[in-house]
């Protein structure tokens, strides 16, 4: 789980970024809600992301196939359409039967989402796993500023989240006119880094999507527009080690993301890395 929200930007899943407001209503800025999301390398399709309403307009259910693992996620909401948790279940396309769900449950401060409580079961060749975990998310006003990822405990199926108090590592956040223009999480991954990011003028691609709380519950905060480019930068040299460059293809009339062209740069003017993404609204 924890792994699965670090870089999400670096990822053609950017579920956690809108346009809209941070207000929880239930009537959407954009009749033009994504519906599916294309990722592809060498002319073949290596993960789709399927995105489901229901009747009020709301998000239901996300659906996440790639080469090798499948992911659905299907959201809850209370009799005042807030949305209160929602459940994943996540598997590897060659073993079906072992398979993680989780029930991740919403705790609000001032109407922003300020902790995720989750309770987890692992099923594997036979065995049962239960753990507990827990991210909590701080705010400047209504900004997201970092997350804080805490170390589950493993094997009590009746662990409350509160007992889940030990920091395993934190990410940073911050933003300039509605968009993340730096990103960093010391400590992760073979050294240190952080990200300088830029955006363009064109709306976001989840601006159709409602409510707010789909996009802060994955750990990420409301950017307005759609990336550019991000640097990556050495956190201890401040030298640049990679650039990811994207390159943006709107509907002129209604200014909707139709399709990204992703360059991913270490080191060399001829990418190491190429990806199309291809949008689908309904």
């Amino acid at each position: 789980m924890k792994n699965k929200l670090l870089l999400l930007f670096l990822t053609s899943v950017l579920i956690a970024c809108s346009s809209d407001s941070s207000s929880d209503d239930s009537s959407n800025s954009s009749s033009d809600k994504i519906k599916k999301i294309e990722e592809i390398q060498n002319g073949v399709i290596i993960k789709t992301i399927d995105y489901e309403y229901n009747s009020l307009g709301n998000i239901s259910k996300l659906t996440v196939k790639d080469e090798a693992k499948f992911y659905q996620t299907t959201y809850n909401y209370d009799s005042t359409n807030k949305m209160i948790s929602w459940n994943l279940k996540e598997y590897y396309i060659s073993s079906p039967s072992d398979v993680i769900e989780q029930l991740n449950s919403l705790e609000y401060t001032n109407g922003l989402i300020t902790n995720i409580c989750i309770d987890r079961t692992e099923k594997e060749s036979g065995y049962v796993t239960n753990s507990a975990d827990r991210i909590s998310q701080s705010y400047s006003g209504s900004g997201l500023t970092s997350i804080k990822h805490y170390t589950q405990i493993t094997g009590g199926e009746n662990t409350s989240c509160d007992e889940v108090t030990n920091v395993d590592n934190e990410e940073l956040f911050e933003y300039s006119n509605g968009n993340l223009i730096r990103y960093e999480a010391p400590g992760l991954g073979f050294f240190d880094e952080y990200y300088k990011i830029e955006h363009d003028e064109g709306n976001n691609y989840l601006s159709g999507v409602k409510p707010d709380a789909f996009r802060y519950c994955y750990g990420s905060q409301v950017s307005v527009n759609n990336l550019k480019k991000i640097n990556i930068y050495n956190s201890d040299t401040d030298k640049l080690t990679a650039t990811v460059q994207f390159e943006n293809t709107y509907d002129k009339n209604k200014n909707i993301i139709k399709a990204v062209e992703k360059y991913y740069y270490t080191g060399s003017s001829t990418p190491s890395n190429i990806t199309t993404i291809n949008y689908h609204y309904y």
